[in-house]
């Protein structure tokens, strides 16, 4: 019995996360049939058409990262990609800009998953912050407004997960996501629309 509830504990902690071992390359292109990484909501209200200006690793801001930026209005609603607990926020900040000072000025919604991954929505607009440090969230709850905030040049939200790899490194994880051409990788430069 402990073997089994062991087994399941590994499973648990690998199976999501197994996917790190593959380029981005290789998961834009499903190269990876066996995948059981979570399958995130869109972090917008169902329905919602968005442009993803930046994808993982792209030259501009995400080199050497797996980040996402989603190109949308100021004051657009930001929903839970995942359900979880909300750890940290921040909402006190109006700067934005590309200078080296504007690192430290975004502001920023923290939750924390089952599995102990956490998702990253930044760039969030003052006073934008529909949830508290400690709250427990479902996936496609309003959590936020974005904003332009942070190191940003236009109104978007920057969206990462960070988790444990295979290898037990913490990191920036892959994310698919639920989408109207299915279950998918984002490629950037492209449109999306929230399904849930």
């Amino acid at each position: 019995m402990r073997f089994l509830f062991f087994s399941y504990l590994c499973f648990l902690y690998l199976a999501p996360h197994a996917q790190s071992r593959y380029t981005t390359r290789q998961l834009l292109n499903g190269r990876y049939k066996n995948d059981s990484s979570y399958i995130y909501s869109l972090p917008f209200v169902t329905g919602k058409k968005v442009f993803l200006i930046q994808g993982y690793e792209t030259i501009f801001s995400h080199k050497g990262e797996r980040s996402l930026d989603f190109k949308i209005r100021k004051g657009t609603t930001i929903c839970a990609a995942r359900a979880g607990v909300v750890t940290a926020v921040r909402q006190d900040s109006d700067k934005g800009g590309l200078k080296p000072e504007n690192l430290a000025d975004g502001n920023y919604i923290i939750i924390l998953h089952a599995d102990s991954s956490t998702a990253w929505y930044w760039h969030l607009k003052k006073n934008g912050v529909l949830v508290q440090e400690g709250d427990s969230v479902q996936e496609g709850q309003p959590i936020g407004l974005s904003g332009n905030t942070g190191f940003s040049a236009f109104p978007h939200l920057h969206f990462e997960v960070q988790g444990r790899d295979a290898a037990g490194h913490y990191t920036r994880l892959a994310t698919r996501f639920y989408t109207q051409h299915g279950v998918i990788y984002l490629s950037p430069y492209r449109f999306y629309r929230t399904r849930r």
